[in-house]
Parts: C-alpha cells; structure tokens; sequence
C-alpha cells in the first residue's frame, strides 16, 4: 500500500493554537454526525478534525507518536490549560522525576506532587472494528476544547495534562470504515470485515506490549514510557452486544504477585467513580470485577501494571459496527468469573434490561468514563503523583535489598544475536541496562568485561523479574470444591524461554564496575573471521535465516551443508557477493560469518520462491503472525485465498502451502455463524471438496504442505496420513493449555533440526499431540520433535500435562515427492518465540530446496513409533 503523506513534525507540535473562533464540532468541520448511529468518521478525518481544533483552541496541540505498518502517522492530543501547555518541557521532566525518583529526596518529590498537574492518557481503536473510542475521543475533544472558563471541565485542566489517542490502529480504522461505507443501506450493512485489521497481528495487536513486535506498539511505547510517564492509563474498548453494556473496574482475580498493591486500589477507585457516574444518569449494565483479570501481562495499559502506571480497562458493549441492534431480555448472557448468570449482583447491581443499542449508546458510556477519568485526576492529582513515586522507589529498595540483585547477559550463547535483541527489548521497554568494564563478581563467580549486567534496584524491577523469570498462574477457587479461576490469556512470557537465551540471576553480591549501556552489548557486533569469497553462516544464529534470504534477494548464491564439516550441518553458505555486501549483511543481522574459499561439496543450493500462506474469507490472526515471522526473515510470502484453491486449474506459484491452525470445518466449510449480521454470501464458505482436492494434487505434484495443531490434524486426515492427535476429544477438567511455555526434545540430526538445541522451550496452546506409526513402503516418516517424558510445564499453567508426554511434537512426512510437515503447537508464537523459529523456518527451507526431490538425504528419525 502506498504510504500516507501527513503533515507533522519530530515528537514536537503538529498543530498549535491560532485564532479566537470558537472550537469547531467534527461536523462542522466532517460534515458528518459524527457519534451517531450508522456514522463513522475515518482515521483520515478525524486527523483533519483534530488538526482544525488544534488550530482554533488554545488547550490543545497535537504531537505524533510515529508511523503504522502502513506508514500512516499515528497522532496524540495533548489539552490541558493554557498555562500548563506553555510549560509542557517542565512539566514532562517533573512527570520523568517521579517515575524514576532514585536521588530524589522526600521533600522534592512531595513538592513535585503537589505543584505538578497530574497526566492521564487515554488510548482507543486498537482493536478496529470496536469503533465506538475513535469516534467518542472526537467529540470529548471538542468538549474540551469548547468549555467555559468557569466551567468544571475547564478547572479540571488546570490541574490535569490529559493525552488522547484516538486510535492506535489508524490502517485498521481506515480499512473497516470503508468496509462499513461499502454496505450502508445493504442487507450486509454492520456485517464484519473479512480481513485482519492490522496487516499482521490482527485482534492480536493487543497482546504485543511486552515484546514489541509491531510499529504501533513501540510507538506508545516510548510514547507512555521514554517520553510523557502518564500516571494514569484508560484504555477504551467494546465487547459483545449481548452480555453488560459496560465493565469498568475493578479487575475480577487472580492478581499478579509482582504488581503493587497500590494499582489495584487506585484502578478500583477510579472504576467505582466511573460505575458511580453512570449510575446517576441511568446508564444501567455496568459490571465490574468480571472476566478482565489482573494477571495477564500483554495488554495496552496491563503491561502498564509492572511498570507503575495505574492502567484501567473499559469494555463497552457493541452494535453491529455502527448500525443499532435489537436485543431482547432473553438474549441477555453473562457467564465466566464473576457473573455467572445475567442478574443483579454487588458488582452489577442495575443490569439492562435489553432494547435497543446503537453506536450512539456506546459513544455516549465512552464520553462518560473519559470524564470521569479526568474528574478522578483532578481530584487525585496530588495522590497519584506521591503513589507512582512510591511504587518507584518501593521497587529500587527491594532491588537494593532482596533477591534477585540483578541479572547478567554474557557473550557465550548458543545465538549472541538473539540474546542482544533481548536486551534490545528490555531497553526499549523502559529498563536500564548496565555493561561490565572489567572482570566482576557475582555471588562468588567471574564474569569477563562485556557482561551485561541489569541491575533490579531501578523503577521497573516489578517488570524486569516478570519478563526474566518463569511465570507461575495464581491457582484460586471460589469456593471450596469449585473449579479455579481459568486464565483470561496465555499464562507464560518468560523472555529467556522465548528467545532461547541463557540469563544469569544474582541472588547475593554484585562486585566490579558498570557503566551506562544504552545500547548494543559490545559482544553483538558482526564478526567476520578468516579469508575467502564464501561466507559460512552457522544456523544455530537466527539472523543467519534472514541473511540467506537477503543473499539471494542480492543476486548472491546460497547453499545449505548437508552434512557436518568445518562447520555444523546446516549452515548457510553465501556465495556471488562482494566482501563488503557479505560485512553488510553480517552487520545487518548481527551474525558471525566465517570466510572460506569455497563450499563443501554436499550443499544444497537455495531459491528464491514465494511461500504461499492460506487465508480463508474471515480474519485469522495466526495467518498474518506467520506472514510476519517469514517476512521477517527475508522469506517472499504470497497470500493463498479460497478462490486459488477452488480455481478451475490450480496454479499457486509456490512449492511450499502453510495452513494457520483452522479446523477441518472453518477450512472446508467456513466460519459458520460468527455476528449478528452474516457477510455477503460469496465469503461465507470454505474451500469445500473442490478445495480440498486441491490440496492433495499439489502435495502429489511435490509441494510441501505445513500445519500447525488444529489444521495438522486437517492435512493428517485429508492425505491418510499415519498421525493422528491423541488428545482429541479431551475436556478442559481433562487437559487444559491456554498459553504455556513447555519443554520440546528435538531430534539430533535432520534438516529440519538443524541449528536447535536438544531441548527447546515452546508456546503449547491447545490440546494438540501426536501418535504416529511407523511407516513403510513409498511413505517416509521422521518425529522431528516430542514432548519428553518428564515434567514438561517451564512457565505458566498446564493441567493435564501426563497426557502430552511421549507425544510427537513434530511431523514430517514424504510420500512420493509430497512432503507434510505437521506441528502439535506454533513455533511462531505471536512473533515472540524466537528460539522456536527455526523449526518453521528450516520446514519451509525444506521444501524451498527440494520442490519434489530430494534434499539431503539420511536424516535421522527418533527411535520408534509413537
């Protein structure tokens, strides 16, 4: 797509304040109603509306936070007074003093706190098709803007700066606006949208504030973190049309043990005001303490939670995008923690009664939780201000005083390049970073110059233990006997187990001097040892992945050894390229390269070919995480739709077809029923018997066929396949995986192995794991990979664990020149788990090199059928 002009400027004012016109209304200035039903305004618009307010009022300017995927300019408003915004740069350095308070002393901080306007953020949109935030920051904006002098919103602004995102998915907000255009006035208006709204996490863009992945999350980022330090963080969603018409804090259980006390009574507080304020003008539905945990790390303002900010979620129930909908009392369903059934309740003490709800309803319980907000900060600035710096410098005195003292990052990894993209993210995620300068000690042990060292006596030691360590779920039962408190999300995020990176945790002492490490460590730095025009890139690297595909992108010659030599089997050798492309290239992907004069003679040659990666007629969010992890690498990737497979003649162009996890039904026959209202009949359907046939004459013809649990079970089935998933059919009391990280025994040889280690962490995800038999004839089956016979749960929650035990893992089979290779769980894991990577990256390799013949030959399979 092509990337959007906007006119902005560095992290500085994009529109300032002119003259004395009265703040114009966004229909003044859109032409459009904008908060009522069956009207949306585009991300386009609302920047053109937020650009004219700024112009006209002198409470408000707008900064940018930077570019989308797609190269739009996502943009914040500041208001405030106007006095407060004439000291913004003093402002931000008192804000910056409280959430890093070490030096400070009492008195300083205290007299900040009571001389500084509070500063609250709100953010909306990130998930597009909830439509109702970017629409309501507009007119709340306007309300802003337009107050009376006198007036309390004005009085509140005195004592509060409040940013305003409007949407954090601005590619996303323009697509499903037009979407919705396409249908008004259609039997299709309201349906939704068949295309992820973020180009590669979809839905998912929400789960990525701990590992950064996407532009639009780093941007507020180093927005919240690095440049304003907000003390207060409303995320503004939607939910389902037929359940509560609104959560509002507090968050239902388990809490995390890590976060301070503190959030979960200021978040409490500020929902209470919220829920009491809707109250009193009979906005009826508000709930709270129900389905939104305080465990789970992923989120906008969750991540917020270990990194002192009292971040507050809002659920506002939906219509039909902006079209109203009808709902009947007996429609009405709760369910899950907190709200078993659809009844009045100390913490939903004034259900609806069902009628209808429209986009304006939802708009109008948006504006009053965003008042409420800036009531709460204005009230309380004083308060939050002292109880961030608190939280602060609690976390610098633990970090002084308890284990862990801090946490060390060496040279001598399997991969230095991952663990320098580890430390990388910590980073950028706020946490400060220290280097050795000469040999130091901890607890009793040498470590040479060059260590990293990351100290947790700083601000962020609550996130820096949580990310570094392995996480254990708060197992709480409501009552005696009843079944505990299930996870709202995945339940594991241990940093180390994700990018397969050893860090060393100090119990006691730390001796030896440190200096600042803003950056890269000095042992990541490309190296390029020995002579000649051929450079020998050892697969254990993940950057080594990317720099064969960049090679061949140059016009370069790649090979892969087959067998071991002067280097492990596996490693790339680059050929056809200059020495100073080949330091380029290192360089780029933070790989050592060997120089040698030639390759070995049993290498197969790589090509540049396009992986196909299948996405059906409605959103899947695994499908554009698998685009993005091979994107990432270098891999050319085509988008394989229903129609390619159900086409008179199949001509895909690929040798390589990647099924996202789909059961048999969604892939076949479609979604079913998903929304109130159904999409145009022409994306309703699956691929269906024609499709399917489809899929086995390519694997027939030669093509390789990946999938990964659900759609692994597909494929099995569709092309009689001896693997079959010994858990299905499993209940939850039997087996449960919401998102653990789990340890995987990987084959010792093998193309498909090749850079791994024996033991590899991965994300288990659902009740996947194979039984194979052994295999004769013209069928070839080698297990990659299986879940050990020993405990297998590293971090997180695994109910059920003995029955994934001795389970194949990994798949692969070859039948003829067809080849399928079939995962119990996604090495690809949100584009998180890096040390998992490679078992994606050498399958579709794999199938790059053969494209129906044979590769190296004689890759050793573990003992035995399963």
């Amino acid at each position: 797509m092509r990337r959007q002009a906007w006119l902005v400027v560095g992290v500085g004012v994009l529109a300032a304040a002119g003259g004395a016109a009265a703040p114009p209304s966004p229909r003044e200035v859109l032409g459009l109603p904008v908060g009522e039903d069956r009207v949306l305004a585009s991300y386009s618009e609302s920047v053109r509306y937020l650009a004219r307010l700024a112009e006209a009022s002198d409470r408000l300017q707008l900064v940018e936070l930077g570019p989308t995927v797609e190269g739009r300019q996502m943009v914040a408003a500041v208001v405030s007074s106007p006095a407060n915004l004439a000291r913004l740069a003093e402002l931000r350095r008192g804000w910056a003093r409280l959430a890093d308070p070490r030096g400070a002393t009492p008195e300083e901080l205290a007299a900040l706190a009571a001389s500084l306007p509070a500063c609250a953020l709100i953010t909306a949109g990130i998930h597009a098709t909830e439509v109702a935030g970017p629409q309501a920051t507009l007119l709340f904006l306007h309300e802003l803007a337009a107050a009376e002098p006198a007036s309390e919103l004005a009085g509140w602004l005195e004592r509060v700066v409040l940013l305003v995102v409007p949407s954090l998915n601005p590619d996303g907000q323009e697509a499903v606006v037009a979407w919705y255009r396409k249908w008004l006035g259609t039997p299709y208006e309201g349906c939704q949208p068949p295309f992820l709204y973020h180009r590669y996490a979809g839905h998912d863009n929400n789960r990525d504030f701990v590992y950064l992945t996407q532009p639009e999350s780093r941007a507020l980022n180093r927005f919240v973190y690095h440049d304003w330090h907000p003390q207060l963080f409303l995320d503004l969603h939607q939910m389902g049309a037929t359940g509560p018409r609104q959560f509002v804090p507090p968050f239902s259980d388990p809490v995390a043990p890590n976060v301070h006390p503190l959030v979960w009574w200021v978040t409490s507080h500020l929902g209470s005001l919220m829920a009491w304020r809707l109250g009193e003008e009979g906005r009826g539905g508000v709930v709270s303490g129900w389905v939104f945990d305080g465990n789970w790390i992923g989120g906008t303002r969750n991540t917020g939670w270990w990194k002192n900010v009292f971040g507050v979620l809002t659920e506002t129930a939906s219509a039909a995008l902006a079209t109203p909908v009808q709902v009947d009392d007996n429609e009405l369903r709760a369910g899950g923690k907190g709200l078993a059934d659809y009844r009045q309740q100390v913490n939903f003490p004034m259900p609806w009664r069902g009628g209808r709800w429209g986009l304006a309803d939802a708009v109008a319980y948006q504006r009053t939780v965003m008042r409420s907000l800036l009531e709460f900060a204005a009230i309380h600035a004083g308060d939050v201000m002292r109880s961030t710096a608190t939280m602060a410098a609690t976390a610098v005195r633990r970090g002084e005083s308890e284990a862990p003292r801090a946490y060390l990052l060496g040279a001598q990894q399997r991969d230095p390049g991952r663990a320098a993209a580890l430390v990388a993210l910590l980073q950028e995620a706020g946490v400060a970073t220290s280097v050795a300068r000469e040999t130091i000690t901890a607890d009793g042990l040498s470590y040479p110059p060059g260590t990293v060292v990351i100290p947790t006596a700083q601000p962020l030691r609550q996130y820096l233990v949580e990310v570094l360590e392995r996480q254990s779920y708060p197992e709480i039962a409501p009552a005696p006997g009843a079944e505990i408190l299930l996870p709202y999300d995945i339940t594991a995020w241990s940093m180390p187990l994700a990018f397969d990176v050893a860090v060393v945790r100090v119990e006691r002492s730390l001796e030896g001097p440190l200096e600042p490490l803003p950056g890269a460590p000095p042992w990541a730095r490309a190296v390029l040892e020995g002579s000649g025009a051929v450079g020998a890139c050892e697969s254990s690297q993940l950057g080594c992945f990317s720099l064969a595909n960049r090679a061949l992108a140059a016009g370069g010659g790649v090979c892969r050894a087959c067998r071991s030599g002067g280097e492990a089997a596996g490693t790339f050798y680059v050929s056809g390229l200059s020495p100073a492309q080949l330091a380029e290239l290192a360089e780029a992907e933070h790989v050592r390269l060997r120089l040698l004069p030639a390759p070995p003679s049993e290498c197969v040659p790589l090509r540049s070919r396009a992986v196909g990666v299948f996405h059906p007629d409605f959103p899947v969010e695994d499908a554009g995480w698998l685009r993005f992890v091979l994107e990432q690498a270098g891999f050319a990737v085509t988008v394989v739709t229903r129609a390619d497979l159900t086409a008179p003649k199949l001509s895909l162009r690929t040798p390589v077809l990647i099924f996202p996890p789909l059961d048999s039904k969604a892939i076949v026959e479609g979604p079913g029923r998903q929304a109130i209202v159904p999409p145009p009949p022409e994306l309703r359907g699956g691929i269906g018997s024609e499709g399917a046939k489809a899929v086995q004459t390519f694997f027939e013809s030669g093509g390789t066929v990946i999938g990964f649990g659900a759609s692994a079970e597909w494929l099995s089935e569709l092309l009689t396949l001896p693997v079959t998933n010994s858990l299905r059919g499993v209940t939850r009391e039997e087996f449960y995986a919401p998102g653990a990280q789990v340890s995987l025994a990987v084959a010792g040889e093998g193309a498909l192995t090749w850079g791994l280690p024996a033991r590899l962490a991965v994300m288990m995800e659902g009740p996947f794991g194979f039984l194979t038999q052994p295999a004769g004839g013209e069928l070839v089956r080698r297990v990659i990979a299986r879940f050990p016979d020993e405990p297998l749960l590293l971090s997180g929650w695994l109910r059920g664990e003995e029955k994934l035990r001795r389970r194949a893992a990994v798949v692969e089979l070859q039948r003829g020149s067809g080849r399928a290779v079939l995962f119990a769980f996604a090495p690809y894991f949100r584009g998180q788990t890096r040390g998992s990577f490679p078992l994606l990256y050498n399958a579709v390799l794999a199938g790059l090199a053969s494209e129906g013949k044979e590769g190296c030959a004689g890759s050793r399979e573990l003992a035995g059928g399963l």
